[in-house]
C-alpha cells in the first residue's frame, strides 16, 4: 500500500521499468489483468457534488475528474512484464463508471510492484486528430501545440475567486521544461508478491486518493490556484501532486 515517490526505490524501479532492460513478452497467454480504479476523497468513495475539505482546510467539490493512463506493466526484481497491447492508452471519467475498470491481457508472472503513466506520449500530442479515448471529442485535447489534456478536475469551493466559486485543473504539457507526463510505481498491497494464473482474472483495486491533489510534493491551495489550463511550472507542480495519488488497496483471483 505504500506509494514509493521519487526518491529512494522508486527512483531504481522507475529506472527498471522505463528502460530498456529485460522485459517478457506476452504473445500466446491467457493471463488477465483487471484493475478497478476507485476515485476517493477524505477516505470514502468520491460521490460528485460532494462536499469534501482538502488537507489545507479548505471545502471542495468534484463535477468531473479524468485521467489518461497507459504503459501498463508488472514488476519484480528487475524484470518487467508488459500488457499485451502495451501502446493501449485508457481515459478514466468518473462520469463513466466502465472506464474505471481496465483490463488487459499479461504473461503470467509474478509482480510485487504496478507501474504505469500517467498521460499521453509527446509523439501522440502532434500527431493530429485521432479516434477512440484520443478523440477530441473527449473534451481532453487542446491543439496541436499544447497537446493533450492529461488529467482533469473540475468542481466548486468556496475559496475559489472564479466565476460561481469554480474550481477548474486542466492539466497537460508535454514539451520540455513543461511536461505533465508523470511515471507511477505501486507496491501491492501489504507488499506482497503474486503470481497471475492461466485462464483466471487477477483484480487489483487502486485508490486514487483526491486529497494529495492538494497538498502531497507540493502545498497547492485552491485559494491560491482556482483554475489553471495552461502547460508550465504550476501545471507541473500539480502533475507532481497526481502522481501520487495511486493506493493499491487490495488484490484478488476472480
Amino acid at each position: 500500500m505504500k506509494l514509493f515517490r521519487l526518491t529512494g526505490i522508486v527512483i531504481i524501479i522507475s529506472l527498471i521499468l522505463f528502460s530498456c532492460r529485460k522485459e517478457i513478452s506476452n504473445e500466446g497467454n491467457t493471463y488477465l489483468l483487471r484493475l478497478k480504479f476507485k476515485p476517493m476523497a477524505n477516505g470514502e468513495e468520491l460521490q460528485p457534488g460532494k462536499s469534501y475539505l482538502n488537507p489545507i482546510g479548505e471545502d471542495f467539490s468534484v463535477s468531473s475528474f479524468k485521467m489518461y493512463l497507459g504503459h501498463l506493466a508488472l514488476i519484480e526484481d528487475g524484470t518487467i512484464t508488459v500488457a499485451e497491447n502495451r501502446e493501449a492508452f485508457y481515459l478514466l471519467n468518473t462520469a463513466d463508471p466502465a472506464s474505471l475498470t481496465v483490463e488487459t491481457a499479461m504473461n503470467g508472472s509474478s509482480f510485487s510492484h504496478i507501474g504505469f503513466q500517467i498521460g499521453i506520449d509527446s509523439s501522440l500530442n502532434v500527431s493530429g486528430a485521432q479516434s477512440g479515448v484520443l478523440d477530441p471529442a473527449n473534451g481532453m485535447f487542446w491543439t496541436w501545440n499544447t497537446g493533450y489534456i492529461m488529467v482533469k478536475l473540475e468542481g466548486n469551493s468556496t475559496y475559489s475567486t472564479a466565476v460561481n466559486n469554480a474550481m477548474v485543473y486542466h492539466i497537460g504539457g508535454f514539451k520540455t521544461g513543461e511536461s505533465a507526463l508523470r511515471k507511477v510505481v505501486a507496491t501491492l498491497p501489504n507488499q506482497q508478491n503474486w503470481s497471475l494464473e492461466k485462464n483466471s482474472v487477477t483484480e487489483l483495486v487502486i485508490e486514487i486518493n483526491l486529497d494529495k491533489w492538494f497538498s502531497s510534493v507540493h502545498r497547492l491551495p485552491i485559494a491560491a490556484t482556482p483554475a489553471i489550463m495552461t502547460p508550465g511550472a504550476v501545471s507541473m507542480q500539480y502533475a507532481d501532486n497526481y502522481a501520487t495519488l495511486f493506493n493499491p488497496s487490495s488484490i484478488s483471483r476472480k
